[in-house]
């Protein structure tokens, strides 16, 4: 069970490593499942919307310990399959292979806690607010919307060493 703050810890920091985000479950489905992120404005979170091929959902999993908090995303756009790897966010549709990564850097204070998507006609240089980071765009080199992943931290405080 996560260790209860303490009066020695930054304000608005956490012990409770269950807060934070650890990886991204891609599901292909027609339907968006219920436990799937949003895009902040309420337009479509499918990552493949306007580029045909499947219905592409990011459902987000929280750190079982600390060892496996993600403290910051990038995208990884190959002309070819990562064979090790079965998320491709573009799947089916053709052209360049995209994935999200993220690391699990134990140095880092800040952690992620919040995920979401961010649609938009023109391209962005900083996250929108009330968010604290964004990842490069997910659909860099295909046209059509800007999509970004953007997210928020919050400092941890407790052991990381399991």
């Amino acid at each position: 069970m996560p260790s209860e703050s303490t009066s020695s810890d930054p304000p608005g920091s956490t012990r409770n490593y269950q807060e934070f985000f650890s990886w991204f479950e891609t599901r292909y489905s027609d339907d968006k499942p219920g436990d799937a992120i949003n895009e902040i404005n309420g337009q479509s979170a499918d990552i493949n919307k306007g580029f045909g091929g499947d219905y592409v959902w990011l459902v987000p999993k929280y750190a079982p310990r600390p060892k496996m908090m993600v403290d910051k995303f990038w995208t990884d756009i190959r002309d070819s399959a990562d064979g090790n790897r079965n998320d491709d966010l573009a799947k089916g549709a053709g052209g360049a292979y995209r994935y999200l990564s993220w690391s699990n850097d134990m140095n880092a204070s800040n952690f992620v806690t919040d995920v979401a998507l961010w649609r938009t006609g023109d391209a962005q240089g900083s996250p929108p607010g009330g968010w604290h980071h964004m990842s490069d765009d997910i659909n860099k080199g295909r046209g059509g919307d800007y999509l970004y992943l953007v997210w928020r931290t919050k400092q941890y405080c407790g052991p990381k060493d399991f």
